[in-house]
């Protein structure tokens, strides 16, 4: 059946919907909903539902399923694929009011949430209220939304470690595209009752159903950590040291990486700033490590893995207090926005790749930048194979040119056995390499899914398939 989007803030269907549910239609606030951190073009929606409740999202999905109204679910807008990017003339239908931690079960070890709780705040509320540790940690941890962390499954730096989002959802409350709701998921470390349809929700990017509640698994608290910046005279060194790291039997909470190019983006901000970051000119490749485990080990796991590593660091700086710890992944956080500064424009995308291709691969960025005449600086998870590659240009030219040197980026990404996209997802940005990552019949396969789950196709249409 077809989709029959809205005319506009006026289109007479929507005084139905609004009898029951709160529909935004002035102009100004629905610009807001347009977009998210992607360069893909933000679209102003027909009109928005800000949802307070389930039955909100349940009666508007009914609403949306009778009248084959296309509806993107959205949480804060911090993705950075144009996965909450509304189809023309369709509905946001905004999960950022449900924003209660519902209840928290230490004795079991989990918690339940709304989709609109802030990553942050839910982390600091188990660590202060109940010690109890939520490893997840998005670079935008601040405002994006447990919500949109499951349905992209979102990452971090600790994944490394501990996992991306979807290892920590025990279940999920949905509302299907009918407006029907169902529980997925189990209570209990094990289930294998049925399929698991809490896996095939997390990271569906709002197109099988919308999520209005989160069951996450907690963890303790670890007892120590311990945070050190280690400086490389090149790349090529500091890729080769996370592979001679997992050699040395350390696994670290997290390893991220600040290439040549970036760092000789920012390294006059960090300077002038006083940054913890700031290294000398010796230095041209960063690696940012951290290593936790109970009171007394720490050090000795630091120690294993720098004496593993052949070529070793040229500096090693720990971080002395608590509070020099935060500044140094402050300053970590901040790079996506740091590294673009001056530039007229950019692409940033986040591929993946088998880690001992992590050498070979940060190699061939470099060549891929020279040879398209622009300038690529990556940083990212490189202790999980998840690089941040920044296409950035200083001429109008450069916009034309960038196009090919992303689809090389990719390229090299599956040539090596990798992925097009580590935790940012497809959304409306990646959809053009999506069959060359999973083929054909993979694809079919996924759609006939997507039918399964939606079969008018109103969910978030256009996004990921």
């Amino acid at each position: 059946m077809s989709l029959l989007p809205l005319n506009g803030p006026d289109d007479q269907r929507l005084s139905e919907l609004a009898a029951t549910v709160d529909v935004q239609r002035d102009p100004e606030e629905l610009a807001l909903l347009a977009g998210d951190e992607s360069v893909v073009q933000p679209v102003v929606p027909g009109a928005a539902v800000m949802a307070r409740s389930v039955e909100d999202v349940a009666a508007t999905m009914r609403w949306a399923h009778t009248h084959g109204v296309p509806v993107t679910p959205r949480g804060a807008g911090s993705g950075k694929a144009g996965g909450c990017v509304p189809t023309p003339g369709g509905l946001v239908l905004s999960l950022a009011p449900m924003t209660a931690i519902t209840v928290v079960h230490p004795e079991h070890g989990y918690a339940e949430v709304e989709p609109g709780v802030i990553t942050e705040t839910f982390r600091d509320s188990m660590e202060h209220e109940h010690r109890l540790f939520y490893p997840p940690d998005p670079a935008s941890l601040d405002w994006c939304t447990l919500g949109g962390n499951v349905a992209t499954n979102a990452g971090g730096p600790v994944a490394l470690k501990y996992g991306v989002t979807g290892q920590h959802v025990m279940g999920l409350t949905l509302v299907l595209a009918d407006g029907r709701v169902i529980e997925t998921g189990r209570r209990q470390p094990k289930d294998v009752a049925g399929y698991d349809l809490t896996s095939q929700i997390v990271g569906s990017e709002g197109t099988l159903a919308v999520i209005v509640g989160v069951r996450l698994g907690l963890l303790p608290i670890p007892r120590e950590v311990r945070t050190a910046l280690l400086g490389f005279s090149s790349m090529g060194e500091a890729a080769s040291a996370l592979v001679d790291a997992r050699r040395a039997g350390v696994l670290p909470r997290a390893m991220e990486v600040v290439d040549p190019v970036a760092l000789q983006r920012v390294r006059s901000t960090w300077e002038h700033e006083g940054s913890p970051f700031g290294v000398d000119e010796a230095t041209n490749a960063l690696l940012l490590v951290e290593v936790d485990g109970p009171e007394g080990t720490t050090e000795a796991a630091l120690q294993a893995m720098l004496d593993g590593m052949r070529s070793g660091p040229n500096s090693v700086r720990e971080a002395s207090s608590a509070a020099e710890r935060g500044a140094l992944w402050a300053t970590r956080r901040e790079m996506s926005k740091r590294v673009k500064r001056g530039a007229l424009g950019w692409v940033t995308e986040d591929i993946a790749v088998p880690l001992g291709t992590m050498p070979s691969v940060t190699a061939e960025l470099a060549d891929i930048g020279a040879r398209h005449d622009l300038t690529i600086a990556c940083y990212g998870h490189i202790g999980d194979g998840n690089l941040h590659v920044n296409v950035l240009w200083e001429t109008e030219a450069g916009a034309g040119q960038a196009s090919a040197a992303v689809d090389d980026v990719m390229a090299l990404a599956l040539r090596v056995g990798g992925t097009v996209t580590g935790e940012h997802g497809i959304g409306r940005a990646k959809t053009k390499w999506l069959e060359d990552r999973l083929g054909a019949p993979a694809l079919a396969l996924q759609r006939s899914l997507k039918s399964a789950w939606d079969p008018r196709g109103i969910l978030n249409p256009g996004v990921a398939l």
